[in-house]
């Protein structure tokens, strides 16, 4: 399996550095500087809880980003323990052995703990788009707005949103 990975990361690597020193003839340009709810969606697709953020829900987002860093880990961690039970039973060649039920019993674990890590993912991701679309009808609706003073002023105001 890594050795897939490492021969298509090579291959985009050498395919994309043929034309280096000339124009090229496509060229993708992704700009999610706007205020959309597919923005939101997409950051918290890349790393959960990054949408929320966006979405100005500091809180929000370190908890869902905690959460889900946290299952990760507890997947990797049961997982790999599982495989050293496994090994330990195998080495020890008893068929009733404790370690073959430790090894599903770590197993299961694991699932479970991916488990939660999708959902917790697909819920940053809806999350995200959710609240980012809601937001997004009001920041429209308050985008411009036009107030008069008496009979002789008139002010135009216009809001923008800027955030790294």
């Amino acid at each position: 399996m890594l050795k897939k990975i490492f021969t298509l990361i090579i291959s985009v690597v050498l395919l994309s550095s043929v034309n280096a020193g000339t124009a090229r003839a496509c060229t993708l340009t992704c700009d999610f500087s706007e205020y959309t709810a597919t923005n939101a969606a997409i950051r918290s697709a890349v790393m959960p809880g990054w949408g929320q953020r966006w979405n100005e829900q500091k809180t929000k987002g370190w908890i869902v980003f905690g959460a889900f860093a946290a299952t990760v880990f507890g997947a990797f961690y049961y997982l790999n323990k599982s495989e050293s039970d496994y090994d330990s039973y195998k080495k020890l060649g008893a068929r009733d052995s404790s370690y073959y039920d430790d090894y599903e019993r770590d197993l299961n674990t694991s699932r479970i703990f991916g488990i939660a890590a999708v959902l917790i993912w697909a819920y940053a991701v809806v999350d995200a788009y959710i609240v980012a679309d809601k937001k997004s009808q009001e920041y429209v609706y308050s985008k411009f707005n036009v107030d008069t003073y008496g009979k002789d002023g008139l002010m135009v105001t216009y809001k923008t949103r800027f955030n790294i």
